[in-house]
């Protein structure tokens, strides 16, 4: 059966109008009153709520205090850290979290301590006994609300922990409360890049949509008026929105289970998004650009926590049916300034704060549930009393608990694990269509493109989570044709096309990745990893650190070098030395077909995020390339030449020039030893070194700018770790410093030769 669909609608430029639907907006006229006396909610829900809300109250206002020592049971703890405080948004986040299970996924921002208490806060209320002992085990002897009190408690403990620091904090102490996640009730991480995770959402939802495993499972992305102004976040919707996911083209017809929800507190930092950066009276109408149905979008009184959680509801009604994503704006309002050094009278007025503080959602909250006669005055204050003494108990433990080692200051930089083996639910591969074969010559010789092709086949071929998406890579096989037949066989849940939005492709990567999955990007260029720079360097090379080793980021983003190609400044960069310079992150460049496979599966099966250089002018250079499984180690250069007189360290197509400089030097006498690195990052500086103390001489060699590229770090090294051994100073080799030019006579100096090299080696003896 064909993937393939195309309209075939004649084209036709009647005179018309196009229509846009309306936006309902505030839709909610019950009250929770009403839904109690209508059996819509229990008293048990009521409170839940209510002391959800005081629990994410009590903890802002702790920070508040602790700012000017007020806060007294931890007076003599000097907090620093970020203060960006949601006080006035509790009702947003306890609203959303109410209605998601325990399995639904969140994401934050840099101002979600709100929305991370509340996840784990309505998780716990669901948790069973078992689930509770699992958590915290050393509550194991404890049983019913004594227990559940207990995990509540280590809950607000692990959340100002991780405030201030701390080892024992979520994310022990690395990421701090802009990065708060739990991933153990669907937290993936707060983001203090502004609508940093929303792409990241998008992916997860990506997952919960083609994984019989995760389906049912729901998506929240929380992200503040000013996100949604940001090309990311734009990227995400258009994403979520796409017309593949169920329509004709679909072979799951079913649409992203993602709810993306704008807090919409009115202040970006200390610009209004209404009024002045923004051209819209609300920001709901964002989804009209997306999507013929607007997402569903609704605005929604974000100051009621009943109005939320019926917005909530509905939203997931609609993904249950298919129909997602959903958009819903949350008018709310935050109380304070951006951070507690913002004063906030440059830009808003008194008398517009007392009227917000008319509709505050706890004291409104409060006193709609004592109207409505659901819970007494002494039951509220013997809820208000536990939270507090509870916030205060933890933050008294907190203050005390253990800083983190300073020797362990780049501990869980990188993960050490493997994908050795896949679980049984996804080997168990099935396809439309046999697999393209790769075709070898009488010598069994492939080209590095199809070596690739090979090496991502089997790895599909061998695991159901690893994905292949980018632009154009499906019906067209991509821009170089190297995964030409890889959507008949596996179908578009595993091989699609995205729109041209390079930060989204791989922020989505990360989403589908943190939840289970091992997605491999293309990006055309690696010119165009600079739109995606922040979801590859910010995010994915970063999660795992920031969370203290509680997630696994298992990407590749494959990235083609066009040097060489006349293809100008914005289509011929290497730029493998700026990703090296980010820790997190591996950085691979295999520079023959043998490696390009054997690396192309290395880099699937390790879990931490790589990005996959391929020279463009690689692409067609021929080796000897095994049918049969095999890996290429990262971290373990290559000595494709022997030598005495000098060492040549280098790396992709710079491996071809300094093996033909090694050519013409031995035509003189002189016997150079040519080392492939393979990988920037881990880097084998044992190789290198070894050589090194061996010849005396040393040149290091890429197509890199000169200028600033890690030619110069291994330069460094050598120095510190040879010294004794040098015979002459080190010496680097790269392209010119200045932009790569179209014109052939000028590209044709501007990258490295055969000749610079060997003059280079020269120079040193």
């Amino acid at each position: 059966m064909s993937n393939n669909y195309y309209s075939d609608s004649a084209p036709c430029f009647k005179k018309a109008t196009i229509k846009l639907n309306s936006i309902p907006a505030y839709q909610y006229d019950s009250s929770v009153a009403a839904e109690y006396k209508a059996k819509k909610i229990t008293k048990a829900e009521v409170l839940e709520i209510y002391e959800s809300m005081l629990t994410i109250r009590e903890f802002e206002e702790m920070i508040l205090k602790c700012r000017t020592g007020a806060y007294e049971i931890i007076s003599d703890y000097d907090y620093r850290g970020p203060t960006h405080l949601s006080i006035g948004q509790e009702a947003t986040a306890a609203g959303v979290c109410s209605v998601l299970n325990i399995t639904d996924f969140i994401t934050s921002t840099h101002r979600g301590h709100g929305d991370s208490i509340a996840k784990g806060f309505h998780a716990i209320k669901r948790m069973s006994e078992e689930d509770m002992k699992a958590r915290c085990p050393e509550y194991a002897s404890l049983k019913g609300e004594e227990l559940r009190d207990a995990v509540m408690e280590d809950h607000v403990f692990r959340t100002i922990a991780e405030l201030f620091g701390k080892e024992d904090g979520y994310g022990k102490g690395r990421g701090g409360g802009m990065h708060i996640a739990d991933f153990r009730v669907g937290h993936l991480g707060a983001n203090a890049i502004v609508g940093g995770g929303v792409p990241i959402a998008t992916g997860a939802a990506m997952t919960c949509r083609i994984d019989p495993a995760y389906q049912g499972r729901v998506v929240a992305t929380f992200a503040g008026d000013g996100a949604y102004a940001n090309g990311v976040v734009l990227e995400a919707l258009n994403w979520a929105a796409q017309d593949q996911f169920n329509g004709p083209l679909a072979k799951t017809k079913f649409g992203l289970p993602l709810i993306f929800i704008i807090v919409n507190n009115h202040f970006g930092m200390t610009g209004r998004a209404d009024g002045e950066v923004n051209g819209l009276d609300h920001l709901a109408r964002r989804a009209a650009g997306f999507d013929n149905d607007n997402m569903h979008a609704e605005v929604v009184n974000g100051m009621n926590p009943m109005a939320v959680r019926d917005a909530i509801t509905r939203a997931k009604e609609i993904i249950a049916k298919g129909e997602g994503p959903v958009l819903l704006e949350l008018d709310s309002y935050r109380y304070y300034g951006h951070s507690l050094s913002d004063p906030r009278n440059e830009y808003r007025t008194r008398e517009e704060e007392a009227r917000w503080q008319e509709v505050d959602p706890v004291p409104c909250f409060r006193a709609e549930i004592i109207a409505g006669k659901i819970a007494s005055e002494k039951e509220l204050a013997a809820i208000e009393k536990k939270v507090a003494d509870r916030n205060a108990r933890a933050a008294r433990r907190a203050a005390d608990a253990a800083d983190p080692d300073p020797a362990d200051v780049i501990k869980h930089m990188y993960t050490d694990t493997f994908c050795d083996e896949v679980p049984a639910q996804y080997s168990d591969v099935t396809i439309d269509e046999p697999l393209p074969v790769v075709k070898r010559d009488a010598e069994g010789r492939v080209n590095y493109r199809d070596a690739i092709k090979e090496g991502l086949m089997e790895e599909m071929m061998r695991d159901k989570r690893v994905v292949l998406f980018g632009e154009d890579v499906a019906d067209y096989g991509g821009a170089f044709k190297l995964s030409k037949g890889l959507l008949e066989s596996f179908g578009r849940d595993r091989v699609f096309n995205t729109p041209i939005s390079e930060a989204c492709i791989c922020g989505a990567a990360v989403g589908m990745a943190m939840t289970g999955y091992r997605p491999v990007a293309e990006l055309m260029y690696m010119d165009f990893a600079l739109m995606a720079s922040d979801q590859i360097a910010n995010q994915a090379g970063k999660w795992h650190y920031m969370t203290g080793a509680s997630t696994e980021v298992p990407i590749v983003v494959r990235c083609s070098v066009g040097g060489g190609k006349g293809y100008g400044g914005q289509h011929s960069q290497s730029l493998e030395s700026m990703f090296a310079h980010i820790p997190g992150t591996y950085v691979a460049y295999p520079s023959n077909p043998y490696d390009a496979k054997g690396m192309i599966k290395t880099a699937i099966r390790t879990n931490n995020p790589v990005v996959f250089v391929e020279g463009q002018l690689l692409y067609n250079v021929k080796g000897v390339v095994p049918q049969e499984e095999y890996l290429i180690p990262f971290g373990e250069a290559n000595i494709v030449r022997a030598g005495d007189d000098a060492t040549i360290v280098c790396w992709g197509p710079a491996v071809n020039d300094a093996q033909k400089a090694a050519d013409k030097l031995a035509a003189e006498g002189v016997n150079v030893e040519v080392i492939d690195v393979r990988t920037l990052v881990p880097f084998d500086w044992e190789t290198v070194f070894a050589s090194v103390r061996k010849t005396g001489r040393c040149v290091v060699v890429s197509q890199c700018v000169d200028i600033g590229s890690f030619t110069g770090e291994v330069v460094s090294q050598v120095v510190a770790n040879c010294f004794d051994d040098l015979d002459a100073p080190v010496l680097k080799v790269g392209a010119k410093n200045g932009i790569a030019p179209q014109a052939i006579t000028l590209e044709k100096v501007f990258l490295p030769t055969a000749d610079d090299i060997a003059n280079a080696v020269k120079a040193t003896l």
